[in-house]
């Protein structure tokens, strides 16, 4: 079992690699089918998944800006086709998961429903409440409160297109317009068009909500399900520098591994995930052997 482990660990690849696939902790679809969002599953781009978009952030920590560079991830943007930009940066606060990913995932979800015909969309707080996956008994004060602070972190994330050594650019952001009327009780958003293709990029991962209901208030476990949901089948072993790349968690390596392994064994706690742990040149790496997507691992209980 050592010398497979260490094999399988000197066959590293990039493990960004993605195969047109349905794993099995997720589903993974092509631009050729219709997106199915639902206020338990979200579709959502891998680049979203992959990246530090949405981290850990603590309920004590202040909130940080922060700012990445996705060229890598967003080249094929039909924006960045047509007009020939290579450098893409985001900008704006941390996003965290508790909230901010609930909230996009009823952003993507309502504008799957109404953005057809328009990039603005106005609707009950009620129904974008639901759509973000909360349940009607939670629709009070608080609620809004949290959702349009949301709101207001999303709007900030800035996306800017560039050429590399040219002035011309494009500045836009994941949401150009947010307003919470808190008299009306209505939400009222607006998207940048030229970012309609983001959603429909290869490959796009079906994020199950319920999964994330079971990790309350573990936010390193919950970007870890997001990281681990995006990959393709069999995916190569997994390094904790990778993982604290994705996680930004801004303590040492030492806390900061060993907050990933928490955040894996509570993966596996809940029945999501199977698999080990080996080192390998003094980093330690993370085998996956199989994701459930229904949460019936043998390992969990």
């Amino acid at each position: 079992m050592h010398k497979k482990i260490t094999a399988e660990v000197d066959n590293f690849v990039e493990e960004f690699q993605l195969e047109s696939s349905v794993i099995p902790g997720s589903e993974i679809v092509t631009s050729e089918r219709a997106l199915h969002c639902n206020t338990t599953t979200s579709v959502q781009p891998n680049v979203l998944l992959r990246t530090g978009v949405f981290t850990p952030i603590g309920r004590r920590t202040p909130n940080k800006y922060v700012e990445m560079d996705l060229s890598d991830d967003l080249r094929d943007l039909e924006i960045c086709q047509t007009e020939g930009y290579e450098q893409v940066t985001v900008k704006g606060e941390k996003l965290n998961v508790e909230t901010d990913f609930k909230v996009w995932c009823g952003i993507v979800l309502s504008f799957s429903k109404y953005g057809a015909s328009s990039n603005t969309i106005n609707l009950k707080f009620s129904e974008f409440a639901k759509s973000c996956g909360y349940p009607s008994r939670r629709f009070d004060k608080n609620l809004r409160r949290q959702i349009g602070e949301s709101l207001g972190r999303i709007q900030s994330q800035k996306i800017s297109f560039l050429r590399k050594g040219a002035v011309k650019g494009v500045h836009t952001g994941m949401l150009l317009k947010a307003e919470f009327d808190e008299i009306e009780d209505r939400v009222l958003l607006m998207a940048d068009e030229k970012l309609w293709d983001m959603y429909r990029l290869d490959f796009q991962v079906l994020v199950s909500l319920k999964v994330l209901e079971k990790l309350p208030r573990a936010e390193v476990a919950q970007c870890l399900y997001l990281y681990f949901v995006a990959l393709p089948e069999n995916p190569v072993p997994v390094s904790f520098e990778r993982l604290r790349d994705r996680l930004q968690l801004g303590s040492s390596v030492k806390e900061a591994n060993r907050r990933i392994k928490l955040g894996l064994q509570k993966l596996e706690s809940i029945g999501f995930l199977s698999g080990s742990f080996a080192r390998k040149g003094g980093e330690t790496f993370y085998l996956v052997e199989k994701r459930y997507k229904q949460l019936n691992s043998p390992q969990k209980g």
